[in-house]
């Protein structure tokens, strides 16, 4: 895994970069400065343009990264991979658009009680769909020729120094709810212009294509594919984002606003992910073409261990200090209803990257049709289980809806791709690792609680942190993290 640590490294040390600038963001200006529904507001039109842009892409994310090894010739352009990338997008960008029009009305009534304000600044979601759907293609253009930082830069950093510098001029009262919206936009925009100009320099552009070199039975295969993983992504894209759209609709903007600054705060166990999963799925794309079992399994057990133990990390960071998180920041008191959502949300990352990577393997062999039912049923079981948690348990309720929709999906798509695959991620690793997690909960419990939240927290996580990293290095739960703990150590000897 030399070129995917690497790239990964690289890319988490640029992930958890923009994880302390949205940190900063969410803590000293958000929370104290910029009201719940508000903040509320924007993170439902943020939703709703994800949900639309996913839609656009018409697949061409997973399927980019799936077809590329086919059309991979550099003194040949890639064999106009780049036109038919940059070209399928816009038919789906004209068909879900004009669809999203249609359905303007139902679509406004649902959150008409709750989340008036979504009417005012429904079309504004257009131009942000838009541009989400083409930065994400030029950062698949990007991974697919393992070159994942910059675009993960702009995602992680880039962004989030412009939403910062917003907030900032909107709690300030330089600029009104509109100008916010407005500005938000814009700054996907931009994003999308540097991964453009990101790619034109580290690859020769072309339009040029040759239809012929794409047999028709390459073609039905990719459309194909295309229209699976299209399902999928909107099934993927449902599953993220029912909480929110469900607690607009069910509770109000203000709910929403806080419940999305603990979810913020929740989801950082699933950042090394991002990195991981974009340099990993160009090789398991690779393994599948030359049908290398062994290395593919090899693959996803080394990413799916050294996930578990980076998310489980986060997620006792968070767990043990819950309470001095909220004690600590800003106007605490008006988020801290949303204490336990951040624990679950970051429960739920743990479980869903620890498997999750089966789905990506899955997406890119024979069998991708298989999933979808999984996807569907799956988005069905979020539905239901916000539906019915929401009103006796408010915004924990969706947390907890997400942590079960989640558990039931990663031990479903392992069995089934164990059925059909022969591989499956789990090691005696992983229950290693559950019994360090376990220990180290048990721990925390017996120490005393400090009446100062800062030294609480400090000596706190000393501790923790201390036994749970000499605990994983002493019974080598990541082979790949020893070496590296290895190497240095012998710099600095």
């Amino acid at each position: 895994m030399g070129i995917v640590a690497k790239q990964s490294i690289s890319g988490s040390i640029v992930s958890y970069i923009g994880v302390f600038i949205g940190f900063i963001t969410s803590m000293l200006v958000v929370v104290p400065l910029v009201e719940p529904s508000a903040y509320g507001l924007l993170g439902i039109l943020c939703d709703a343009a994800t949900l639309l842009g996913s839609l656009a892409m018409v697949g061409m994310g997973a399927s980019g990264v799936k077809f590329f090894p086919y059309f991979k010739d550099a003194d040949k352009q890639h064999n106009g991979f780049f036109y038919y990338l940059l070209v399928i997008p816009l038919l789906g960008v004209a068909i879900f658009f004009s669809l999203a029009v249609i359905l303007k009305a139902p679509i406004i009534s649902y959150f008409s009680q709750n989340a008036a304000a979504f009417a005012d600044y429904f079309f504004w979601i257009f131009p942000w769909a838009f541009f989400i759907v083409y930065q994400n293609i030029f950062a698949t253009y990007s991974n697919v020729l393992m070159r994942i930082v910059v675009p993960r830069t702009v995602q992680e950093v880039v962004i989030r120094v412009f939403n910062m510098a917003i907030l900032l001029m909107f709690a300030f009262g330089l600029v009104g709810i509109r100008w916010l919206v407005a500005l938000q936009v814009m700054v996907y925009g931009i994003a999308m212009a540097i991964n453009f100009f990101y790619i034109a320099r580290i690859d020769k552009l072309t339009l040029r294509h040759d239809n012929a070199f794409v047999p028709k039975p390459m073609r039905r295969e990719i459309a194909s594919y295309a229209s699976y993983t299209l399902l999928a992504s909107v099934g993927t894209t449902i599953m993220q984002k029912v909480d929110s759209f469900m607690i607009a609709g069910m509770l109000g903007l203000d709910f929403l606003g806080v419940y999305r600054i603990a979810m913020y705060m929740g989801i950082i166990s699933e950042i090394p992910s991002r990195s991981l999963f974009a340099i990993a799925q160009p090789i398991a794309a690779e393994a599948i073409k030359n049908n290398d079992t062994s290395a593919l399994e090899k693959l996803l057990k080394s990413v799916s261990i050294n996930l578990m133990v980076i998310s489980s990390a986060v997620f006792l960071l968070l767990y043990i200090n819950v309470d001095n998180i909220f004690a600590l920041i800003p106007n605490g008191d008006k988020y801290e209803s949303g204490k336990w959502v951040m624990v679950f949300i970051a429960l739920a990352g743990v479980i869903n990257i620890t498997f999750t990577f089966s789905l990506n393997i899955l997406q890119l062999s024979k069998h991708y049709m298989y999933y979808l039912p999984f996807l569907i049923f799956l988005s069905a079981l979020g539905i239901l289980g916000n539906k019915l948690l929401i009103p006796y348990l408010g915004i924990n309720g969706a947390a907890l809806a997400k942590v079960i929709t989640y558990t039931v999906f990663g031990l479903l798509l392992t069995l089934f791709v164990f059925f059909k695959l022969k591989i499956q991620p789990l090691t005696k690793n992983h229950g290693k690792l559950l019994l360090i997690i376990l220990a180290v909960l048990a721990v925390h419990h017996l120490l005393p609680v400090l009446e100062n939240h800062f030294l609480d927290a400090l000596y706190r996580t000393v501790i923790v942190a201390t036994i749970g990293i000499v605990a994983v290095y002493k019974f080598n739960i990541s082979p790949d993290a020893n070496r590296i703990a290895d190497k240095m150590l012998k710099r600095k000897k």
